[in-house]
């Protein structure tokens, strides 16, 4: 038997097949990278090289202007808030996208599990929607502001009584 030839399955056709889709931006861990940049960790190559950059491929990122922007963005929210739980969750988050791309678009996951995914991203992406604020107001009733020349404003208020307003012909 020869042991080089690694068995395949429909199932890892499929995911090999979905991970080709999955654009370039995503499979890399350019969040945790910048963030470790900015952090100063270690030096720049010995922290490119963890991430398996050649000294090349190092310059072509540092020179992205994507890659720019996300590591100034990195460096100012490092400096304004410091390593928080946040700014850690959004590493983890990045590193899991292509994960969550792959469920989300496998046909064979559950449904429920790709519903959640969607809105998992919808909401790192800002997507949804905003919570209204109770005012403490039980809705229904009337507010009326009547200001006369050279008096400060006067307020009718109702809220569940009857307001019956006379007016002379």
């Amino acid at each position: 038997m020869d042991t080089d030839i690694i068995p395949t399955t429909p199932a890892a056709d499929r995911q090999t097949a979905r991970l080709a889709d999955v654009p370039d931006l995503y499979r890399q861990k350019h969040e945790r990278l910048a963030i470790e940049l900015a952090l100063n960790m270690d030096d720049a190559e010995a922290i490119f090289r963890g991430y398996q950059y050649t000294p090349d491929e190092a310059a072509v990122l540092i020179e992205s202007p994507a890659f720019v922007l996300l590591l100034e963005r990195v460096t100012k929210d490092l400096r304004e808030n410091g390593v928080t739980f946040k700014a850690k969750i959004k590493a983890l988050a990045e590193e899991w996208l292509p994960y969550a791309h792959d469920i989300v678009t496998d046909p064979l996951a559950p449904t429920s599990e790709r519903g959640k995914l969607i809105q998992w991203a919808a909401k790192l992406a800002g997507h949804e929607p905003k919570e209204i604020k109770d005012d403490s107001r039980t809705g229904g009733g009337l507010t009326l502001s009547i200001t006369f020349a050279g008096q400060a404003p006067q307020q009718v208020v109702s809220t569940r009584e009857t307001l019956t307003i006379d007016q002379e012909v």
